[in-house]
């Protein structure tokens, strides 16, 4: 009997260490796993998201262009933010895996890269190659705007953006070309007739609606997501010219027909900084050049003008503008965006008429007395040379 009892206190000893060492197992593949990044694959340390559509557009892309040398850069809004939020600990990040995928994992239709074209060799060989690696692409030309006026050169086309796909994730390049101001330009990206508008959103699209020009940015290489990438080196700066970097086209004919080689010495300095300032130039043959500062409301903008005989201030009103960059005489220039508002506000409706009489203190529709200045400010606001 007491050998019996003995047997079946070992068995029970048995089947109980049996039983424990199972949920240790068990606890340790189900809870201590996923605390300390092994184990689960939704658990912290493990490649999280690297499997997401995104990011193998993204990788697939970067291997493309770097098999190539093809130097694109990354100017996606969104994912520079974070960047620059976290600058110092991407700057930072050493190359291979990384733990989890931060920034082109997130659920997205496109991620947007540039390059400046005069520093891709082999554009026809590349655009191959992607189609090869399953890429859908679609480019998008236009003149080039830098030969307008130029007859035997004008209507040359040069490339302005590649959207190329995959899967269901899509990747912007923007094609950058050189300006004679030394800026960065971007063309509108226009679809023709025969292009499909489905191919992808294009209306989410965060470059091409408009043209738009950049200051020339220093490059840096980082690694992001596991992937060796190049960004601005001041992506703070570049963000802030996203949303001011609209341009507009000069009409380069109209403007070659009116500027002058000339010297323009100054004339006379009306004004004062914080109210009405002018500035004007003269130049050969009687062409002269105002400068205007203009000062803002909180409904409308304003610049002002000053009789030099009576002191006599004068407002002329806009209705608030917006700036566009332009290119004038080699010059990357701000202009009103709302053009012909501007000009109708000044000269009226029918501006397009020439008119053979006009005064400047009472012919503008949108002129108004603006009081006199105190005559003992009369050397200061009131110049002439």
């Amino acid at each position: 009997m007491s050998r019996i009892n003995k047997n079946v206190i070992l068995a029970l000893l048995t089947l109980t260490s049996s039983a424990f060492l199972l949920f240790q197992l068990y606890y340790y593949k189900h809870y201590l796993s996923a605390k300390n990044g092994t184990g689960s694959s939704k658990s912290k340390g493990n490649r999280i998201g690297f499997d997401s559509t995104q990011w193998r557009a993204v990788k697939n892309f970067v291997m493309l262009t770097s098999s190539q040398n093809v130097p694109v850069f990354l100017i996606d809004p969104w994912i520079l933010e974070l960047i620059n939020k976290n600058f110092e600990q991407v700057k930072n990040t050493s190359q291979g895996p990384a733990s989890d995928c931060r920034f082109f994992c997130v659920p997205r239709d496109f991620t947007a890269f540039a390059l400046q074209y005069h520093l891709w060799k082999n554009e026809d060989g590349w655009f191959r190659i992607a189609e090869n690696m399953g890429f859908q692409c679609l480019k998008i030309e236009s003149k080039d705007p830098r030969l307008d006026g130029i007859d035997s050169l004008s209507g040359t086309e040069i490339p302005l953006h590649y959207v190329c796909k995959l899967a269901t994730h899509a990747i912007h390049l923007v094609v950058f070309h050189e300006r004679s101001g030394n800026y960065l330009w971007h063309g509108h990206l226009r679809l023709r007739g025969h292009m499909d508008r489905k191919f992808v959103p294009f209306r989410k699209l965060q470059f091409g609606r408009y043209p738009g020009a950049f200051d020339r940015p220093e490059l840096q290489q980082v690694t992001i997501d596991g992937l060796d990438v190049l960004i601005p080196k001041d992506p703070g700066h570049f963000l802030e010219e996203v949303p001011r970097s609209r341009f507009i086209e000069c009409r380069y004919k109209e403007a070659r027909a009116f500027l002058q080689n000339a010297g323009l010495p100054l004339k006379h300095k009306f004004g004062k900084v914080e109210d009405s300032l002018e500035l004007s130039f003269q130049g050969q043959d009687d062409v002269k050049l105002d400068i205007f500062f203009f000062y803002e409301e909180t409904d409308h903008m304003w610049n002002g003008g000053t009789q030099a005989k009576t002191g006599k201030k004068f407002k002329y009103l806009f209705p608030k503008f917006t700036l566009c960059w332009t290119e004038f005489a080699d010059m990357k220039v701000h202009v009103p965006c709302e053009t012909v508002d501007y000009i109708e506000a000044n000269y009226g409706k029918t501006w397009k008429i020439p008119v053979k009489t006009w005064d400047w203190k009472s012919s503008p529709p949108n002129v108004q007395p603006n009081g006199i200045w105190p005559i003992s400010e009369w050397d200061e606001v009131i110049q002439l040379y």
